[in-house]
């Protein structure tokens, strides 16, 4: 058993302070073709204040590296096999699940993409809204509805007194991310993971949401982690951000920087991928072939059977990270003059 952490006696973090910390991190799936690595020797920090985002096509390891910073994996067909996760100076890997209870949600909390399948249709927004303040904050009767109201109201959730006996049903798909925002903070989380929160939100609704998490974000000053396909939601909320393909990051840059000089070629292949409306094409591009099964990647580097620049290093050897530029750093072997 591991000893109980006081958390709430933990001192706050000050900005620009790193606040989790993923160091070689691997996560296995069990599947019908065998064991597979479906996250592999992931390495990032996270610092308080800023936004990390995390992108990459779908079954790049997005979704299940944040499921693994929470361990909150399929049981019995999903495990973290390696690596660590540091927040407040503990490895959360190594902590047993009653730990491990202390920190999701209260130091590290998520928001997951779908509110229609992750609220609960036959409790009240205030039910689900309100257990994680009882349990982080100890709080009941009045004293706890007001709380629950006051976290509506600042997810500026309209009529936020009425809205608290509502069901999930009764309200519109903008209305119920924002009531899953509000689940994510009732514990002041000093981390929060967006898993493609916007996804099922039209662009009007989804700006506002985005302005609404920045707005969080400032007050509260939490380090978020945004996982996202769109590179519009990138520009405009990230700091920085690492690229993933077959369960690697590939590429981790300052956000200018990846945009500007993108330094491995799937980065790359994914900006040319993002429609330009200024320019008058016959056909949008596309990167040919499909991301590599995870039960046969590649000897190699993973990209290279779709990469227009591998040449026989690639096709035989993994690549290591390679620093291309200031807090700039890909796994690509045209970078092998700068390790």
């Amino acid at each position: 058993m591991n000893e109980a952490i006081d958390i709430a006696s933990l001192p706050s973090t000050s900005p620009g302070q790193v606040v989790l910390r993923v160091e070689n991190l691997v996560t296995e799936l069990r599947t019908t073709r065998g064991v597979v690595r479906a996250v592999d020797n992931v390495s990032f920090d996270l610092r308080a204040g800023e936004t990390l985002g995390l992108v990459g096509e779908s079954g790049s390891g997005k979704s299940l590296t944040c499921l693994s910073i929470l361990r909150l994996l399929p049981e019995g067909i999903g495990r973290v096999a390696g690596g660590r996760v540091t927040c407040d100076g503990v490895d959360l890997v190594s902590l047993d699940e009653d730990a491990m209870r202390q920190y999701r949600g209260r130091r590290v909390s998520i928001i997951l993409q779908d509110p229609m399948t992750s609220l609960n249709p036959v409790l009240t927004i205030g039910d689900q809204v309100g257990e994680g303040v009882r349990l982080y904050r100890g709080l009941k009767g009045k004293p706890l509805r007001d709380k629950i109201v006051d976290l509506l109201r600042r997810m500026r959730i309209p009529a936020p007194e009425t809205r608290v006996d509502a069901y999930p049903h009764e309200m519109s798909g903008g209305m119920r991310q924002r009531v899953g925002g509000a689940i994510a903070v009732s514990g002041t989380p000093a981390v929060l993971i967006a898993d493609e929160p916007t996804t099922a939100l039209d662009a009007t609704v989804q700006a506002q949401y985005l302005a609404l998490l920045r707005d969080v974000q400032r007050r509260e000053g939490l380090a978020i982690l945004f996982v996202t396909h769109d590179f519009g939601i990138v520009a405009n909320m990230c700091d920085r951000v690492a690229v993933m393909y077959a369960g690697r990051i590939v590429e981790l840059a300052p956000v200018r920087e990846l945009f500007d000089t993108p330094a491995h070629p799937y980065t790359e292949a994914l900006l040319r991928s993002v429609p330009d409306l200024d320019v008058d094409v016959e056909r949008l591009y596309s990167i040919e072939g499909q991301p590599p099964a995870l039960h046969a990647l590649p000897k190699g580097c993973a990209f290279a059977p779709r990469c227009p620049v591998a040449h026989g290093k690639c096709l035989a050897e993994p690549p290591p990270m390679f620093e291309t530029g200031p807090g700039q750093r890909a796994a690509c072997w045209k970078h092998e003059k700068n390790g």
